[in-house]
């Protein structure tokens, strides 16, 4: 895979609306706006780091480019 055109699962002209969504802080409440590949969120009210509850990498298991991908060493894929 050509990385220098990027990552296709980042290509935001294909997300839908529900790629983009909101999640509570899971100790003040606050919402956090998600985009579907984001890892982590730090809420602005409290400073917790709240993981992405919805986070699928699931292409970091075939993709031949999964170690120089961000979204996949900022998940721990391929960490012991």
């Amino acid at each position: 895979m050509e990385l220098s055109r990027g990552c296709p699962g980042k290509d935001r002209s294909t997300w839908t609306a529900d790629d983009i969504f909101e999640v509570p802080c899971s100790s003040c409440g606050t919402a956090l706006e998600f985009f579907k590949d984001d890892a982590r969120r730090y809420c602005p009210k409290c400073g917790t780091c709240v993981p992405n509850p919805e986070l699928d990498i699931g292409c970091a298991a075939w993709c031949a480019a999964a170690d120089k991908c961000s979204v996949a060493r900022n998940a721990g894929v391929g960490e012991e």
